[in-house]
């Protein structure tokens, strides 16, 4: 930023109009609310339009498509944070088709073979920072694709497909030290389980943490893709090929397997020193990341009638380590609205199974579990609506909730249960959470009694050919 605005190492124009798209959500300008309660920044539109412009001459010119595409990523995201999923799937595609004839996808980021194919290919990088530019431009995209069929649409690209090694540290890119490539790949036996130290850091774990994910939804889609019938409770998954040992990969192997500086360390990094808290959203997502992944794989096979069920027991332990991991960020003055835009949909994920098991105490006449389940609905909830302050995606979320608590909302004899366990004031950190000399920050119910949430004091088992949460 620093060179003339005509300096062949300026950044080029669509990738400053997209950064200022991106980081309008910090500093809100002009802001429009549209009849179905989305939100529109006049200062974002105007340069997300102005991307979307100079994407438009490129895909007729083929003109600085490398500088275009880092925006177009940018871009993206941007759309992702504001919940426009239609925008947010083209976008991802049109990442991916771009990336591969410039054949940013073999290793390197270049090849000297099959030059007699149609396409736009990039010279041989210049120099280390060149190449490992690319590189992230690459798994940025790769990731993006990721993220975005987590819904269970099928990836733009296969991992068969996927030759580029991982990128670097961040310090080492940095530095543009001279560090030999990384020697993972996607097709490293032991990606997941084995983390270099000198090719180790947040984002590089958050990269195999939505790579793991990204392999859940494979299953999924190839799964249905040819079976006669959707998948039920009534079948084991365990006899499905491949299912034990992706289980295994994301229930336990991965996380267990991080090196301890990133094991014991949530990404909280929390302290009290003037300075003020540290998060680190990177690893904060890998360590939640496995847990939405292990409910997504299993969803599909809860019964909460069968004591025996795997699947149930853990879905409701991930719904818990995911709820867990967002009581330790709110004990803190951290802002949620930080966290990756991810993370959304983690929570989405946690109270999915919430609202079963809700129903499930609700259909025994459990009111006492049922309403120690609400509250924990409630937080997820509201969690969704604070991150939607800055971040549309977190209302869009949280409304896609309602539309699956409706049967439950009838079914329950709470007069309120939407209000079930929610703080007095929930946005405010300041009255959010009373100090308690011995456990430290607990939240408050709109009652103004301490609120302890169902999944820090209990626990799920089975008793008497039922499950229950117990102490």
């Amino acid at each position: 930023m620093r060179l003339p605005p005509k300096d062949p190492g300026f950044p080029h124009s669509a990738i400053l109009h997209a950064i200022c798209a991106s980081a309008s959500r910090w500093s809100p300008q002009n802001v429009i609310t549209l009849p179905d309660g989305s939100r529109r920044d006049q200062f974002a539109e105007f340069h997300a339009n102005k991307t979307r412009q100079y994407i438009d001459k490129t895909m007729a010119s083929g003109e600085d498509i490398f500088f275009v595409m880092q925006a177009c990523i940018l871009l993206s995201w941007y759309f992702y944070q504001e919940g426009r999923w239609v925008e947010v799937w083209i976008f991802a595609a049109f990442q991916t088709r771009v990336a591969v004839p410039l054949r940013l996808n073999y290793p390197g980021t270049f090849s000297t073979h099959g030059n007699n194919s149609p396409g736009a290919y990039l010279p041989p990088p210049k120099d280390l920072r060149d190449l490992e530019s690319r590189r992230r431009t690459w798994w940025m995209t790769i990731l993006f694709d990721r993220i975005a069929s987590v819904g269970g649409w099928i990836h733009a690209i296969d991992e068969r497909d996927l030759g580029t090694e991982l990128p670097l540290r961040i310090q080492d890119f940095e530095s543009e030290a001279a560090i030999p490539s990384n020697p993972q790949d996607i097709s490293t036996p032991d990606l997941f389980t084995r983390h270099s130290p000198q090719y180790t850091d947040s984002f590089l774990l958050l990269i195999k943490a939505v790579m793991l994910f990204g392999r859940v939804t494979d299953f999924n889609v190839r799964g249905n893709l040819r079976a006669p019938t959707a998948p039920s409770k009534n079948q084991n998954p365990y006899f499905l090929e491949g299912f034990e040992k992706l289980d295994k990969l994301i229930s336990s192997d991965f996380l267990q397997s991080l090196p301890q500086i990133f094991k014991n360390n949530t990404g909280l990094g929390v302290t009290d020193a003037p300075e003020g808290t540290r998060l680190d959203t990177d690893l904060y997502m890998v360590h939640i990341i496995p847990h939405a992944a292990t409910i997504t794989l299993h969803n599909p096979y809860i019964d909460f009638t069968n004591p025996q069920s795997v699947s149930t027991k853990r879905c409701v332990d991930a719904a818990r380590r995911i709820l867990s991991a967002y009581y330790a960020l709110s004990a803190t003055s951290l802002d949620i609205s930080r966290l990756h835009p991810f993370v959304t949909i983690c929570w989405y994920l946690a109270a999915v199974v919430q609202i079963q098991l809700c129903k499930y105490f609700i259909e025994l006449g459990d009111t006492e579990r049922e309403s120690a389940v609400w509250g924990d609905i409630n937080v997820l909830r509201f969690a969704m609506m604070e991150y939607g302050h800055r971040s549309p995606i977190g209302v869009r979320q949280e409304r896609l909730l309602q539309g699956l608590m409706r049967e439950i909302v009838r079914m329950t004899a709470h007069k309120q249960p939407l209000e079930v366990g929610v703080p007095l004031y929930p946005f405010s950190h300041q009255t959010l959470f009373q100090k308690n000399e011995h456990s430290g920050p607990v939240p408050l119910s709109s009652t103004g009694h301490t609120f302890v949430p169902s999944s820090h004091q209990q626990s799920l088992s089975s008793n008497g050919g039922h499950w229950s949460l117990s102490g």
